[in-house]
């Protein structure tokens, strides 16, 4: 692929070697011209103003080949660049961490700020992760928010969130009240399809199934049972719908006018927690839910994450037993499942990687602002002034 002289080529190419070490973790500058069929001297040109800039670092010389010759130098993607400060936040609780630039967990918080209205819950939580945030000494590259209900991710707002009673709010603008960071705003659902991208090897088609037990009636007395969301991943992205609404979930029994996602009885929902039996049956009805999904998808993964998948036997006995249909299909289409239930912070965590994945993906002519994401030379200058006050 010869280098345009154009702005786009260059950003283009720019993000594709970017991109390629942050997948990799560490690679050489040969293997890099090689897999991306790049000349050797662009890949030069791209990596020197890639370490100039502090994204990425040389390492350790790597053995050389049978043929000799100079030994490879491993490049990576340096962790003090830059780092995300991702928020999940629900009515009851809330979740934050700090990612760095290559993907490490600095640091992380879980609480609850009480009954307080949700734009109060968005000061303070920033606040929180800020005051810990001083002794990271990181310069913040985005903040990123995982949000229940429908959200437009091109402008950063929340369409509708049912569970905190809330239309058409913009939370960037919010956050761009105290704040000049970039701001990134996605269904708290999708957010978990982010990090299994990269963290499960979704790169493929795959679902990641996110669910927890309410603890919001307290909030909303008409929000009982689990919450269940579903994050599409179509050919390595995630998919959010013609009207931004994937990632919500009805299950098969639900019906119009039910304010809860399944149509079993409130008696059932409300003993999820306590009562297997109940748990039982929500776990048939969810799952049944998603054969004509997973049929027509095709897809290669199904990826559970949330506290009713914690005990793995007793899930998959449950779904022998109540949904050996279900069972069936992922065998015929050699579909797997994996169990990554025990991270309550998936969903902040997937808020900061939705941001580093936009930060190194790569720009096409339909979509080169990337959801709002600044280009390569932007989040440099962006964190260069930081780094300079």
């Amino acid at each position: 692929m010869p280098v345009d002289n154009n702005l786009f080529q260059k950003n283009a190419n720019t993000s594709l070697v970017a991109r390629l070490i942050w997948q990799r973790k560490s690679i050489s500058r040969a293997d890099i011209a090689r897999e991306l069929n790049l000349y050797r001297s662009t890949v030069t040109n791209i990596t020197s103003y890639l370490i100039s800039s502090g994204v990425i670092v040389e390492g350790k010389y790597l053995a050389s080949t049978q043929q000799g010759g100079r030994k490879a130098v491993e490049l990576s993607v340096n962790p003090n660049f830059g780092c995300v400060l991702g928020f999940d936040i629900q009515p009851s609780h809330y979740r934050s961490v700090i990612l760095s630039a290559d993907g490490t967990e600095l640091w992380r918080e879980t609480g609850s700020l009480g009954l307080i209205p949700f734009t109060e819950m968005i000061d303070k939580v920033i606040d929180r992760a800020l005051m810990a945030h001083n002794s990271i000494k990181i310069p913040v590259i985005a903040m990123s928010f995982a949000i229940p209900g429908i959200i437009d991710v091109a402008n950063g707002r929340v369409i509708n969130s049912f569970p905190f009673g809330i239309r058409d709010l913009d939370i960037r603008a919010l956050v761009h009240r105290r704040f000049d960071f970039p701001v990134f705003v996605e269904n708290d659902a999708n957010t978990a399809a982010w990090v299994d991208i990269l963290k499960n090897g979704a790169w493929g088609n795959a679902i990641s199934l996110v669910a927890d037990f309410h603890e919001e009636s307290r909030v909303n007395p008409e929000i009982i049972g689990i919450g269940a969301g579903v994050g599409m991943i179509l050919s390595g992205k995630v998919y959010r719908g013609t009207h931004s609404a994937a990632g919500e979930f009805k299950s098969v029994t639900w019906k119009e006018g039910l304010t809860n996602q399944s149509g079993l009885p409130v008696e059932i929902l409300n003993n999820t927690i306590d009562d297997n039996d109940c748990l039982a049956d929500w776990m048939e009805d969810t799952f049944r839910s998603l054969i004509p999904l997973v049929s027509v998808m095709d897809v290669e993964k199904i990826i559970l994450h949330g506290r009713p998948f914690y005990d793995r036997d007793w899930v998959m006995k449950t779904l022998s037993e109540r949904a050996s249909s279900f069972l069936g299909l992922l065998g015929e289409y050699r579909c797997t499942m994996v169990f990554d239930s025990q991270d309550e912070c998936i969903s902040a965590s997937g808020a900061a990687m939705m941001c580093l994945h936009n930060l190194f993906s790569v720009p096409s002519l339909e979509e080169s602002d990337k959801a709002g994401m600044p280009t390569w030379q932007q989040t440099i200058e962006f964190l260069q002034k930081q780094n300079s006050k």
